[in-house]
């Protein structure tokens, strides 16, 4: 199928087909219509987006989706190695909530100082 019908039946614009077969998370092949050239797409295509589109809701990057899609293209994809890319999500997203934590806590801590950092002189 066509870039277009790809696009209609995953709920995806098509410059987001070609942004996922750029980072080599969906295949395609090439045909000729005479001096034109196209992609053209199999079913697969569709549902590798769908699971692009959630592993995004996941949080994660389309950098990160890249082995994970390599291991299920080549059909290497078990659900060891998917639950070790949630972990390691999970983790992640752990780190950025203590760190924006004790950013928090530092905001506040200035918010009630007399004198917070950021007021200018003639604020004071």
């Amino acid at each position: 199928m066509k870039i277009g019908e790809v696009a209609r039946l995953s709920g995806v614009s098509k410059d987001a087909v070609r942004l996922y077969t750029r980072y080599g998370l969906i295949q395609c092949t090439y045909e000729n219509a005479g001096s034109a050239q196209y992609a053209v797409y199999d079913e697969e295509a569709v549902e590798m987006i769908k699971g692009i589109k959630t592993m995004q809701s996941l949080g994660f990057k389309l950098s990160e989706m890249k082995p994970l899609a390599e291991a299920y293209q080549a059909g290497t994809l078990n659900t060891a190695t998917g639950r070790a890319a949630l972990r390691a999500k999970l983790e992640e997203i752990k780190t950025k909530q203590t760190h924006l934590a004790e950013l928090a806590a530092q905001i506040q801590h200035k918010l009630s100082s007399p004198h917070p950092a950021t007021a200018s002189h003639r604020e004071r």
